[in-house]
């Protein structure tokens, strides 16, 4: 993963466990990274519940349902949300299907004790505005969280792992910053 090497470029510690499944872009669907200043501070693969400091929702969906909500904490967790509603599968058997947008934040919002731990924004209009197309709402996200102090990785790092990534460098780049 791209926070996994720019951890290793900066010689902290870090752990990833990906989970692959039928997402509307392709793709995991979650991720658990933890980045640590050396493995002694790491005892397992997966985020305990409670215990994430940050979730990137780049999609409302996935962050607001049970497994991710169980991970965060009022008081601890900051949750960075697209609030763009991306259709499902379910757009297939029912055309009228609606995203419920609104709802992802509300719940959000409740297991984190309130709105003070989430920062929200349409990051596919974003992206399609900044860079004409949606596809990089990922990095976008992944700056806001930066620019917010809650990656504890340095932007020459994060930058170089783009590099090393080697897709799309400039503009990726380009939608962190």
């Amino acid at each position: 993963s791209l926070l996994g090497m720019a951890a290793h470029l900066e010689g902290k510690a870090v752990v990833t466990q990906d989970a692959a499944g039928l997402a509307q872009k392709g793709g995991a669907t979650w991720s658990h990274i933890q980045i640590a200043s050396s493995a002694a501070h790491i005892h397992t693969t997966k985020v305990d519940i409670g215990k994430a400091d940050l979730v990137i929702g780049c999609d409302a969906i996935v962050a607001a349902n049970k497994a991710t909500l169980s991970v965060m904490q009022a008081g601890r967790t900051f949750v960075a949300l697209n609030s763009h509603g991306t259709p499902t599968a379910a757009f297939v058997h029912n055309p009228d299907w609606q995203a419920p947008g609104g709802q992802c934040a509300a719940a959000i919002g409740q297991a984190l004790g309130g709105s003070a731990q989430l920062g929200q924004f349409d990051a596919d209009e974003v992206a399609v505005q900044l860079l004409g197309d949606s596809i990089y709402t990922n990095p976008l996200m992944l700056g806001y969280a930066w620019q917010m102090g809650r990656i504890p990785l340095g932007r020459e790092a994060l930058l170089r792992a783009m590099e090393l990534n080697g897709v799309q460098v400039a503009l990726n780049q380009a939608a962190f910053e």
